[in-house]
């Protein structure tokens, strides 16, 4: 089953707002947190959640496309990145 345009896009904006908040949960978790690292956790974490938030059909706060949040995969990232980090002091 191949995605559609729609939810291409709508992933890679999700993703790019998970990284965002992998990268702002990171740096509140320590000074000294990877970058490159930070934002990949962040996007997979706001992939993750912003996916699941549409199975359980939330409605999106902030419509990305193709029912995917803003908020929640920003939320996803923020998450993630702040825990990685802050596990691997």
């Amino acid at each position: 089953m191949p995605f559609d345009d729609v939810t291409n896009q709508a992933i890679a904006l999700i993703a790019l707002s998970g990284g965002i908040g992998g990268l702002l949960g990171a740096l509140f978790a320590s000074r000294q947190s990877n970058l490159i690292g930070s934002i990949l956790m962040g996007a997979i974490g706001g992939i993750s959640l912003g996916a699941i938030m549409r199975i359980v059909n939330v409605e999106p706060i902030l419509d990305a496309g193709g029912g995917y949040s803003w908020v929640w995969s920003f939320a996803g990232g923020l998450v993630l990145g702040f825990a990685i980090s802050a596990s691997s002091r």
